[in-house]
């Protein structure tokens, strides 16, 4: 990237930083009822001071001159040589319309005319001060000349920049699928290290058979005392033994090597796909910048006065998922302007100040981006929307019962619906927000239309960051493994039989008071066999919402949390509107990723019987030895264990835990580093001698975090390495699960 693209860049996110202060600071004067105080415009003027540089180092004379007559103008206000009313703050409206579409214009490489009745406006009310001077304090350099050598300038070399590349959307996207095909080909390297691990615990159990040979051996020899017999069995164990521990030592050393390389690469090609992710981050104002002029020409046309205001445009999201939204916001403010605000003279007579209000903002919360526009206009008439259901032939109820107003919301972005009785240039067509659904489904994300609080409505939008990964909870049902994403999931709970309810000979499950639907996966999904998730003793549940709905969706067992690339399915599941896509497993199989929404939607229709099996079948559960200094990390880590079935023994260091291994069964080890008398090192090395307690697994949660220390852990022998500042439940019970 050359130095005009980097200017031009920076000015293009600047710009619009200083024009939404300065518009803020007119909206808070405008609704004060007070008298604005000259100190107000403080900010404003030094906003028009910085925009007049940036833009005369770049070289936009239209923009510079405007901002200069700004400046000149917020002086005179702030120290009250000028009086600030109703015709000013249009004017200064105007003056920063003016100077966003000269930008926009500018980045598209077009030339706008300069908008002279403005120009003369500001010069009627500034007088002398109207003309622009040159601003000693700033250079203008011509940016098409290469900058002066540090020898022509007289000066020291400066620390050389970080040098820059250019990628093209394409090579971005190779990338990334390149980055998830890595994570995936790691996960395959986790299940070899598994299987080698298995095979060393075969091997020792072989081992223990060989020492019962051994000991039969003997005992036959003592019996039989021919010396023939004797040397030859002597001869035969030998040798086996020695075989034995060649095997043992080689295959020892590759279980530890393969591990090694599977951690390492896993971390690499996370890393991986966090810079790629990094790099395809861009501030919303980037794709989002045009639709100020936009909703101008908009209300111009529809002969109504508006103001529109725009916030979080810096929240920075992956391109792709903001210019997927692109389109999706653009008909959400064309209903906002021709459903939602009403002309000039009909807001009077209602009370309400002739210009409307649009906002739209964005923010980001967690892993979701979130998109609202709001507007203060009439607001949802529901009679008239279902009136327009009854009109354009909907059901009622699929329950033959009428619909609730949330149903009724719900309408308004099905294709095709819409409450106009004529089309015109904005509206009419039944599109807009069905748009919008259609677009932030294919994103795994959420859109609600609900009234807005003093009148007017609110679009509300929520899709992921990045379209990179998703964040799925793995399930099973009937032999076959389903993902679901978890911003769909309000919970997951496990449900004894006694705990059931009914309504109408349907189960139902009280959630905070309120029943919600039981609904085997099974059945939803229409898959053949038994329907073991409903004939269990207690069912595993998790609690689907959308909207307002939510329904409880009974499963086998709740597998692990993944972080995935959703990849695009062909026929027949791809026509199926509840198969979002499918990811790849560790094997290299296939499983699909189901749509929550649509599996709420599917449950309407769907009415079912439950029965469960009298008999309980007892299963004795892992042992789980937790090694740490800490009581609350001790309490923390037995809860989550013990709330997932498994039991659990304690040791506050080293010491006490290998005497505990020596006295008692234990499958697991889960160990803290920093220890007294002996810390984590020094107990996995002791239990990777001890040729009794080798093969047991050991998994390292600590708040050392360096990368020596992991590699140092892993080079023991540890199995796994979970950081305490990243401690997630979740990681710990999926790696448990997996070496178990």
């Amino acid at each position: 990237m050359d130095l005009n693209q980097k200017l031009m860049t920076a000015f293009q996110i600047e710009h619009v930083e200083h024009l939404e202060r300065i518009r803020a600071t007119l909206t808070r004067l405008d609704e004060a009822s007070a008298d604005p105080d000259g100190s107000e415009f403080e900010e404003a003027f030094r906003c028009a001071h910085s925009l007049k540089g940036a833009a005369r180092i770049i070289g936009l004379s239209i923009v510079e001159s405007l901002a200069h007559r700004l400046e000149s103008l917020f002086a005179r206000i702030r120290g009250s040589s000028a009086a600030l009313d109703k015709e000013i703050i249009g004017l200064v409206r105007l003056t920063l319309d003016s100077i966003e579409d000269a930008a926009a214009a500018s980045f598209r490489g077009e030339t706008l005319e300069p908008p002279r009745r403005i120009m003369e406006e500001l010069d009627r009310i500034l007088g002398a001060e109207a003309t622009p001077a040159p601003d000693k304090s700033i250079a203008a350099p011509r940016l098409a000349d290469p900058p002066p050598t540090p020898e022509e300038s007289g000066q020291h070399a400066a620390p050389r920049p970080v040098e820059s590349v250019r990628l093209s959307a394409e090579s971005l996207d190779r990338l990334l699928q390149s980055s998830a095909q890595l994570v995936t080909a790691s996960r395959q390297q986790e299940v070899l290290a598994r299987e080698m691990q298995r095979l060393a615990r075969d091997i020792a159990a072989f081992d223990k058979r060989r020492t019962a040979a051994t000991h039969f051996a003997a005992n036959h020899r003592r019996r039989n005392r021919r010396a023939t017999t004797t040397a030859c069995i002597d001869e035969r164990r030998g040798l086996l033994e020695d075989q034995f521990h060649s095997i043992s030592r080689r295959v020892r050393s590759i279980a530890q090597l393969q591990q090694q390389n599977s951690w390492s690469h896993r971390l690499l090609a996370e890393q991986l796909r966090q810079d790629v992710r990094r790099a395809r981050m861009v501030p919303a104002a980037s794709v989002f910048q045009g639709f100020r002029k936009m909703m101008r020409d908009l209300a111009h046309g529809e002969n109504k006065d508006l103001e529109f205001r725009m916030a979080g445009m810096e929240t920075e999201a992956d391109r792709a998922v903001l210019q997927a939204l692109k389109d999706t916001v653009m008909h959400v403010l064309r209903n906002a302007i021709s459903h939602g605000i009403e002309p000039p003279g009909q807001r009077v007579a209602l009370g309400k100040p002739s210009l409307g209000q649009i906002a739209l903002s964005i923010e980001a919360i967690g892993n979701r981006l979130i998109v609202a526009v709001e507007d203060d206009g009439q607001g949802i008439d529901v009679a008239r929307v279902s009136q327009a259901a009854a009109r354009q032939g909907l059901p009622s109820h699929a329950s033959g019962q009428a619909w609730t107003d949330a149903e009724l919301l719900k309408l308004l972005v099905r294709p095709g619906f819409s409450t106009c009785d004529t089309i015109t240039e904005l509206s009419g067509r039944g599109l807009g927000l069905a748009i919008a659904y259609e677009t932030v489904s294919r994103l795994q994300g959420r859109i609600e239309v609900r009234p807005r609080d003093g009148g007017g409505t609110v679009v509300w939008l929520a899709v992921p960051m990045a379209v990179s990964t998703h964040r799925l909870l793995l399930v099973s049902c009937q032999g076959q493994t389903f993902g679901i994403p978890l911003a769909g999931i309000e919970t997951v709970l496990r449900l004894n039989r006694d705990a059931v309810e009914s309504l109408e000979g349907r189960p139902m499950v009280s959630l905070n008071g309120q029943l919600a639907p039981i609904v085997s996966l099974g059945t939803l999904l229409e898959l053949t066999g038994a329907d073991s998730a409903m004939e269990a003793e207690s069912l595993v549940l998790m609690v689907l919402a959308s909207g307002s709905r939510r329904m409880a969706v009974a499963v086998d067992s709740l597998l692990l949390e993944r972080d995935a690339v959703i990849q695009r399915i062909g026929p027949p599941a791809a026509q199926a509107a509840h198969f979002s896509g499918g990811i790849v497993q560790e094997d290299g199989s296939i499983s699909l990723v189901l749509d929550p929404s649509e599996l709420i939607e599917r449950s309407k229709f769907t009415r079912l019987p439950i029965g469960f099996k009298n008999e309980t079948v007892e299963k004795q559960s892992p042992t789980i030895l937790v090694v740490d200094d800490s009581v609350t990390t001790r309490t923390l880590e037995t809860n989550i264990l013990q709330s997932h079935g498994y039991e659990v023994r304690i040791a506050i260091d080293g010491i006490e835990a290998l005497s505990r291994l020596r006295a008692e069964h234990v499958d697991l080890v889960i160990s803290d580093i920093q220890m007294p008398r002996l810390d984590g090192f020094g107990l996995l090395e002791a239990i990777k001698k001890d040729a009794s307690l080798s093969a047991l697994p050991v998994i390292i949660v600590s708040s050392m975090d360096s990368r020596d220390d992991q590699q140092r852990g892993l080079k023991l022998g540890a199995d796994a390495y979970i950081v305490k500042r990243d401690f997630d439940h979740q990681e710990l019970l999926q790696t448990i699960q997996q070496i178990l």
